[in-house]
């Protein structure tokens, strides 16, 4: 019975790798969170009084502009404009109406004859306004979202598809199962280290292949991410920061009817942040312990687990500029304003915004820094013992074989001798 379950799974496991049956299987599972997700998940958002929608609208002619540039941003043009616009879908589809546009530094949807924007419909005391919301910026995301598909493709083929299928997942997995969670009054913390840990297996049998060296990468990823989260909730505890500080950490508890906790959101971000950086490296350190093992069986396991953590070494430096500058970057323009009000450092390191990115930085840094160490040490147990295992059969296997050929090499000759005696012993 045993062995008929064991047959069975290993059955199952060799169909789901092979070759895009494992890629699918994840997709439909995606898919499936995506379509289930909504219905499941309706209950934990707050009911809006507001009756309003959003459709497509065209500006059919232009009715006034009162126009001027920005005392402050000459490029912008701020004022009013007045246009007529046809409504191009939803229930009002095809109606024309008249939009009163006022223009500002902040909102600018500034609209020529024939341009598509998106209209906001809102029932304010029996009275319809109608207003320009928004430009149509989804047709330019598209088309990027398809020119980055086709590069992946292009150049990645099927380990290229494979990570557009990750993605994917990596999408169903925060946005119908974290969010919703966290909506609804769970403790984010042990859902956060389970998804990822899910997203972790996954990826790593998607791009890497189903195999000991994706284990160990596995293993170091997960630990450098909560060791990650750790140091951040941590130190941002000590310095009196909780997720209330986020960026619309404040606007979030109200729009729940259950009570989020939003103490732990710290070490929610910063684990999804810094995972991808964190997996570029266990699967670095993971892939260098693996090929020098193979290339030099006589190394080792302490001497493969040294010259992995040397060659850590260099990414360590390249990957915690990019986590760090990818902080900076996100926080540009607040930089931008600690110099041009020329703060003091007591002023601006004690400032919540600031002190959040610098030890969400510093948090993300530090579980590269451990993941380095603790994947080569996971490589030395996991890919030591059984690569060496194996390499030793393989030469004893080879040995065997030479032996075999030499035998028979040797013994050629010698049959050949017995036949020519034979001839002259029959001649005499």
């Amino acid at each position: 019975m045993l062995k008929d379950n064991l047959f069975t799974t290993r059955q199952l496991k060799s169909f789901l790798l092979k070759d895009y049956h494992f890629a699918i299987f994840i997709t439909l599972v995606s898919s499936l969170l995506f379509y289930l997700s909504p219905s499941l998940s309706d209950s934990f958002k707050s009911q809006s009084s507001l009756e309003q929608s959003f459709v497509e609208a065209r500006v059919v002619s232009i009715v006034s502009n009162e126009l001027a540039p920005d005392a402050r941003v000459p490029s912008i043009l701020t004022g009013k404009q007045v246009f007529n616009a046809e409504i191009l879908e939803g229930p009002e589809a095809g109606k024309i109406v008249q939009v009163q546009n006022p223009l500002s530094r902040q909102h600018n949807v500034l609209v020529e004859q024939d341009d598509v924007f998106i209209m906001m419909i809102r029932q304010n005391h029996g009275e319809t306004i109608y207003w320009a919301y928004n430009h149509k910026r989804s047709t330019a995301i598209y088309w990027m979202g398809l020119a980055f598909i086709l590069l992946l493709l292009s150049f990645g083929r099927k380990e290229g598809l494979n990570s557009i299928v990750s993605l994917y997942f990596t999408a169903a997995l925060i946005i119908c199962v974290l969010i919703p969670s966290i909506f609804a009054g769970y403790n984010p913390v042990p859902i956060t280290i389970a998804l990822m840990g899910i997203k972790i297996v996954v990826n790593f049998i998607l791009v890497s292949g189903y195999n000991r060296k994706s284990f160990c990468a596995m293993g170091g990823t997960l630990l450098g991410v909560v060791a990650a989260g750790i140091m951040s909730q941590l130190f941002g505890e000590f310095a009196h920061l909780s997720g209330i500080y986020l960026d619309k950490g404040e606007d979030v508890i109200y729009i729940s009817d259950q009570i989020i906790q939003v103490r732990w959101l710290m070490f929610v971000a910063i684990m999804v942040s810094a995972l991808g950086a964190v997996m570029d490296v266990a699967i670095s350190i993971a892939s260098a312990y693996n090929e020098l093992q193979v290339t030099d069986p006589k190394l080792t396991p302490n001497q493969l687990m040294r010259a992995s953590m040397n060659i850590g070494r260099d990414i360590m430096g390249t990957m915690t500029n990019t986590l760090i500058l990818a902080f900076a970057g996100s926080s540009l323009t607040t930089i931008m304003m600690v110099w041009g009000l020329d703060m003091p450092l007591t002023q601006f390191i004690n400032t919540p915004v600031i002190s959040l990115a610098i030890i969400h930085a510093l948090a993300g840094s530090v579980g590269i820094v451990l993941t380095i160490p603790l994947t080569a040490w996971l490589a030395k147990y996991m890919l030591g013992a059984a690569e060496s295992s194996s390499l030793e059969s393989l030469s004893e296997t080879s040995e065997l074989n030479a032996a075999v050929t030499e035998s028979r090499t040797s013994e050629k000759p010698r049959a050949q001798d017995c036949e020519a005696l034979t001839a002259q012993s029959l001649n005499r």
